[in-house]
């Protein structure tokens, strides 16, 4: 049995292993490969909450990574928006490069006026107005469907038929009216 996930890494580790492990005809390498790269874009995210700034060292070491491939990788989150924050090069070797993350949302590579802010709101309330409309629709083409109008009509039928007491607590009947054929027919 493999230990726990810890901060420092085993998961990352697991990960390595399964990507490596994982046979290639089997069609599952690229799910696994995003898996991998969407956890440690999680878990360096997830250090945003917690440091200002840290250096990439202390990353690699608690992900069980090269520092340098860390970097890159760093560097194309930032780049691609999906990390607020920017990597400062250090004349030191020993100490390298430091990621510092920008707290406040009007700052950094990710930095909005309040005006973008406010446009990019509008944008998202058209996409979900957009989204809403579409469930209507789609819930009005599910109502009209012939299932769904038979179901309606069986339905009104029981509750009618029962003398508009649709609750009838001892309503077991089965026939809905279309039975083709006796099951029992063929048993004389």
């Amino acid at each position: 049995m493999s230990p726990p996930c810890t901060p420092h890494g085993t998961c990352f580790s697991r990960f390595k292993q399964c990507t490596a492990l994982t046979d290639r005809q089997d069609g599952n390498v690229g799910l696994v490969d995003e898996l991998v790269e969407h956890q440690y874009r999680s878990y360096v995210s997830r250090l945003s909450r917690t440091f200002s700034a840290i250096p990439v060292s202390n990353i690699a070491s608690n992900i069980g990574g090269n520092t340098e491939e860390l970097t890159a990788f760093l560097e194309t989150l930032i780049r691609d928006g999906f990390l607020n924050a920017r990597l400062e090069r250090n004349e030191k070797p020993e100490v390298g490069a430091v990621l510092r993350f920008y707290l406040d949302p009007t700052q950094g590579p990710l930095a909005k006026t309040e005006k973008q802010q406010q446009q990019a709101l509008l944008q998202q309330t058209e996409r979900t107005n957009m989204l809403a409309e579409q469930v209507k629709d789609a819930d009005y083409r599910l109502s009209i469907t012939k299932e769904y109008v038979e179901y309606v009509k069986r339905q009104n039928k029981k509750a009618s038929g029962a003398g508009g007491n649709s609750a009838d607590p001892m309503d077991v009947s089965w026939d809905d009216g279309d039975v083709d054929e006796d099951i029992m027919g063929d048993m004389r």
